[in-house]
């Protein structure tokens, strides 16, 4: 009944926001995506988002005009997202109060809220399904897991990641078959997704050739996004991208179990590739199955009024830099508010230590 109630209360709550948002005032992906999902196959395409096919395979059978179901998509999966990391959350040896903190947070963070403003794009089906990948994965369920890594790489090929972070999990804690069988699971989402490459490259002319995530001599994806920002430009894109959740989550690091710290770690190197190949600002808020349930664990020692009052701060700060609503003065504020209020948790945090 919580799980329910925490989806039917954020798919309201993210709908109403995906339908505020603005169009976004730049070129985005919603070309490529449009033309997929009206023609399944799009001859002769050089973009990387072509190969993403799952989600506008479906949404191109979907009746009504097209934005709208692009945006009910993203509202429902990142609504999916927070239930998701609840239901993850015992697998990560969080109490209840903690994991409805990460699930919120992962809810309102700005991953999700851009993806509102934006939701031409697979990464809300990626929020959605990898902590459920993973929480399969860390309960032995492999054969489950390697299932929906296997349709999700359809998607985005982020898909299989989880599998081998369980992988890196169990090697580290020696439990070699485990980690045998992790592998073989994400291999087999991998061997999906590298046939589905080629299927497409070879029947289809698809390449990767308008793609800066393809030139990994030439700085993939990373590379051109720096060139295009000023070092004030990065910072600022880095510090949205968590927020709060910066100051939050070292110090959650600290009071995690071994389960939740030992896959942070074995997560990090994960992370640099993903930041290597795409836009760092983007690819980390796939890693929030991990970054939230940290920071919501420096919240736990914190009085309940404290910790709710940052995360409200938090998500309407977000309500700007993701959603992108007209709310300047009030979400800068926020964002400001989230800071200082998260300093006073880090407080609680260190009374208790």
């Amino acid at each position: 009944m919580s799980r329910a109630l925490l989806f039917a209360v954020s798919v309201a709550l993210l709908g109403a926001i995906a339908f505020a948002s603005p169009t976004p005032d730049r070129v985005t992906d919603r070309g490529v995506y449009e033309a997929t999902a009206a023609m399944r196959i799009v001859p002769d395409c050089s973009d990387l988002h072509c190969f993403r096919a799952l989600v506008p395979w479906i949404i191109g059978v979907v009746p009504g005009a097209s934005t709208g179901a692009w945006k009910a998509y993203a509202a429902i999966c990142n609504a999916l997202s927070g239930v998701a990391v609840l239901a993850l959350a015992p697998l990560l040896g969080l109490s209840s109060r903690v994991a409805w903190f990460a699930a919120i947070a992962s809810t309102i963070g700005f991953g999700s809220l851009y993806t509102l403003h934006d939701p031409y794009t697979s990464d809300p089906l990626m929020f959605a399904i990898a902590p459920v990948i993973l929480g399969a994965g860390l309960a032995g369920r492999i054969r489950w897991a390697a299932a929906l890594a296997a349709v999700g790489v359809v998607a985005k090929e982020f898909a299989a990641a989880p599998l081998y972070l369980v992988a890196a999990y169990d090697a580290v804690g020696r439990r070699w078959r485990d980690a045998c069988r992790a592998i073989a699971g994400a291999n087999v989402a991998l061997i999906v997704w590298l046939a589905l490459t080629l299927w497409l490259m070879l029947a289809f002319n698809y390449s990767w050739g308008a793609t800066d995530s393809a030139n990994f001599g030439g700085g993939a994806g990373i590379g051109p996004w720096l060139q295009r920002q000023s070092a004030r430009g990065i910072a600022a894109a880095m510090f949205n991208e968590f927020g709060a959740l910066w100051l939050l989550a070292p110090a959650g690091f600290l009071r995690a179990g071994r389960t939740l710290r030992t896959l942070a770690l074995v997560a990090l190197p994960f992370a640099a590739i993903f930041c290597y190949v795409q836009q760092p600002d983007r690819a980390l808020w796939n890693f929030h199955f991990l970054a939230t349930p940290l920071a919501a664990l420096a919240l736990e020692p914190a009085p309940l009024a404290l910790a709710v009052a940052t995360l409200v701060a938090f998500g309407v700060g977000n309500l700007r830099v993701g959603a992108q609503l007209p709310i300047g003065g009030l979400g800068r504020a926020a964002l400001a508010a989230s800071v200082l209020l998260a300093v006073c948790d880090l407080w609680f945090v260190a009374r208790k230590a």
